[in-house]
């Protein structure tokens, strides 16, 4: 009886020496799940509070970044990898509304550029549609690809938008200068005639000038013709032009 005495409280020592060396890795097992608890239950509360706006917010810069990975692309005249950008940053979500049409303008003046009218359309139409953000830049190629695809009816309104957009003299003459264009592809020769005057008095020596000088050329009207011609010359605001406005004055005085 003894002995099995002796046994039974030599194994319960033996028991309580376990329990007393497994105790630390116990404790921190226990204070590692309690701090992990904590964690996930502070990381949960903190997202139900303002995860959502964060993820949000995240998601509207989506359009930013890409334009200007695409603005840089276009800096180092890499423009079939802008052009690629941009298009895809056309179907992301943006923070700002004037850079989303920026987009569509930079987009769409990269196919003008390439000569790809019937894309730079379509991009830029984009650019002009916000009412309270359009892209005054995109006009004038906008309105100059719908004449190069042949299609003046449609580039009416859009200038007449244009001019109720405009904000200084230079964007104004030129808007003339579209305007008259479109009168002269419809056969709608005097009031081609009166914007183009419109638009030298704007700007004199502007495109609208020099659309005039050969206009009163074709009507045997030198005398204007060289007015306009030289008011042209005087301005140098045309100097690829030059050559042809030079040739033009020569042309009239040796016919006199």
């Amino acid at each position: 009886m003894n002995v099995k005495y002796e046994n039974n409280i030599l194994k319960q020592e033996n028991v309580d020496k376990a329990s007393v060396q497994f105790s630390p890795l116990f404790i921190q097992v226990i204070t590692m799940s309690i701090f992990l608890l904590a964690a996930v239950l502070i990381v949960s509360v903190a997202y139900y509070v303002s995860g959502p706006a964060i993820l949000q917010r995240l998601d509207d810069n989506v359009g930013e970044n890409l334009m200007k990975f695409a603005q840089a692309l276009e800096q180092n005249k890499n423009t079939e990898d802008a052009k690629r950008i941009y298009e895809i940053a056309t179907h992301s979500r943006f923070a700002g509304e004037f850079n989303r049409t920026y987009v569509f303008y930079r987009l769409g003046y990269l196919c003008w550029a390439d000569q790809e009218y019937d894309k730079s359309v379509e991009y830029l139409k984009q650019a002009i549609q916000s009412e309270e953000h359009p892209q005054i830049n995109a006009f004038e190629f906008l309105v100059d690809s719908l004449l190069r695809i042949g299609k003046p009816d449609e580039a009416l309104p859009i200038i007449e938008k244009w001019l109720q957009k405009i904000q200084n003299r230079d964007d104004l003459a030129d808007a003339h200068y579209y305007l008259g264009r479109v009168y002269e592809l419809l056969k709608e020769m005097p009031k081609a005639e009166e914007t183009w005057t419109k638009g030298h008095k704007i700007l004199p020596g502007s495109r609208a000038s020099s659309e005039l000088a050969f206009f009163y050329k074709k009507q045997g009207d030198c005398k204007k013709a060289v007015y306009y011609a030289e008011a042209v010359l005087k301005a140098g605001l045309l100097t690829t032009r030059e050559q042809t406005i030079k040739k033009l004055i020569s042309d009239c005085s040796s016919s006199k």
